[in-house]
């Protein structure tokens, strides 16, 4: 009769095969310790394999009655805890929850997994993608700062690309939001900087994306975000930068709505720059910025349109020989424009001076005539004679609707000035040969310039207009 007998050795297989699990088992153990990230990815691809590996040892230890078969059942009990784990704990739970928050648009409870995906797991393989979807998260939920922060630290990872459009979009909306923020809340100079955010965001746009609807539509938002950096610089008395965001508005987007506003924002920039200049004694600084609204392309930016008490702000308490330094050196350099701004302003503040002044500026007056387009003087006729040595007399007809000043230099400097449709009294100037000049007080009519000469002992009437 056959006896049965029970077999209890392990074959060699079965024998590598348990060395090979308690090897791994301490590894993973090892890098639970140094690495949980790097645990919870690698764990799936150890406990799969144990759990196959594991269970047709187990099956075929039972089967031959070694006593193997029950560490078999341990390693495949470990390795299907592991697996289920999986769905509980480390990266992977915390993906699929952070998920389910998402699509549910909980972004709230969606950033919390992600953070701590993040912050414990931050070598997971599912990191990348934590970081990519939180960024998402932080933008829907209205946390613009931490959405950029994000996104950069996305783009620095190579997780997003620098050159997605989307992403750029999001940035530009993202800078706009704050800027919106910030002027609400009264940060003026952060909602600025914002704006001038989301223009650099706009530029890159209209650079590499030529050909969009998204590049189109930058080139339409850029001046006006330009514009609102400049006001919120203004409300911060940040005269620099405010400069030179309205100067890139003139000087690069002239064909925008928000051109001539830029213009008169820059105006009166420049006056407020000079003001406060002048108020701290920096006299010559001040002039020099208020002198550059006359090279301006802008409505009320000559001297007679400018407010009173602006120009008072700035010139009142400066020394005129400051003023007439100043302005000797712009005649010199041929702006006739600004010396004579400045003589006009030193006689206004200092009428004692005009005597000395005047000659100074009607000389500038000329030049600039001169130098400008006009139209020429007719030759002076002479209307009668009177007895008078050396004398000639001029009266000047004012025919139109429109205040009339004449200049003259020669034998004797002389500004003369005729209201609308009034003819003046009869002036008596020293005979001689004059340069001259005239103009009305509507700068889309071209002055008058020439050479007349005035005979001693004769009348001369002037009627304006001019006939042929």
């Amino acid at each position: 009769m056959y006896a049965y007998r029970r077999k209890h050795r392990i074959g060699p297989g079965s024998i590598f095969f348990m060395i090979l699990f308690i090897l791994i088992t301490i590894g993973m153990g090892y890098l639970f310790y140094m690495d949980k990230g790097k645990f919870w990815d690698m764990l799936p691809f150890v406990c799969i394999p144990a759990i196959i590996i594991s269970l047709i040892l187990t099956i075929f230890n039972f089967t031959r009655r070694t006593r193997g078969s029950s560490l078999f059942v341990v390693f495949f009990t470990l390795s299907l805890t592991g697996l289920i784990l999986l769905n509980f704990l480390g990266p992977f739970a915390l993906k699929n929850k952070a998920e389910k928050s998402f699509d549910n648009k909980d972004y709230s409870q969606s950033i919390n997994y992600y953070e701590t995906l993040l912050k414990n797991y931050p070598n997971s393989r599912l990191a990348d993608n934590a970081l990519e979807k939180i960024s998402f998260a932080y933008y829907y939920n209205s946390d613009y700062t931490e959405a950029i922060t994000h996104f950069k630290k996305a783009i620095d990872s190579e997780v997003v690309s620098n050159n997605d459009l989307e992403i750029k979009g999001i940035f530009e909306d993202c800078y706009l939001k704050l800027a919106q923020y910030y002027y609400n809340n009264e940060k003026y100079s952060e909602s600025a900087e914002s704006y001038l955010n989301a223009v650099e965001v706009l530029e890159e746009i209209k650079s590499n994306f030529p050909d969009t609807n998204e590049a189109f539509i930058a080139i339409y938002k850029i001046p006006g975000y330009l514009y609102n950096a400049a006001l919120n610089f203004n409300k911060t008395k940040d005269w620099e930068k405010s400069i030179e965001v309205l100067e890139n508005i003139i000087n690069n987007y002239n064909d925008s709505e928000y051109f001539d506003d830029a213009s008169y924002l820059l105006f009166n920039t420049y006056i407020y720059k000079a003001t406060e200049l002048a108020s701290n004694l920096n006299y010559v600084e001040g002039v020099e910025e208020f002198l550059k609204i006359l090279d301006l392309e802008v409505q009320n930016n000559s001297y007679n349109k400018i407010p009173d008490y602006k120009k008072r702000n700035v010139f009142h308490s400066i020394p005129p020989n400051t003023l007439k330094s100043i302005a000797r050196d712009k005649y010199n350099s041929g702006s006739y424009k600004k010396a004579l701004f400045l003589y006009e302003i030193i006689v206004e503040y200092n009428p004692e001076l005009e005597e000395e002044i005047n000659p100074l500026l009607i000389d500038s007056k000329l030049k600039l005539i001169a130098s400008s387009t006009y139209d020429s003087l007719s030759p002076a006729v002479p209307e009668r004679r009177f007895w008078g040595p050396e004398k000639s007399i001029l009266i000047i007809e004012n025919n139109t609707e429109f205040d009339l000043t004449v200049y003259l230099k020669g034998p004797e400097y002389k500004i003369i000035k005729v209201e609308k449709n009034t003819t003046s009294d009869e002036i008596k100037i020293i005979a001689g040969t004059y340069e001259a000049a005239s103009e009305l007080s509507n700068p889309d009519i071209l002055p008058c310039y020439g050479k007349v000469t005035y005979e001693e002992g004769q009348k001369y009437r002037e009627e304006y207009p001019i006939s042929d």
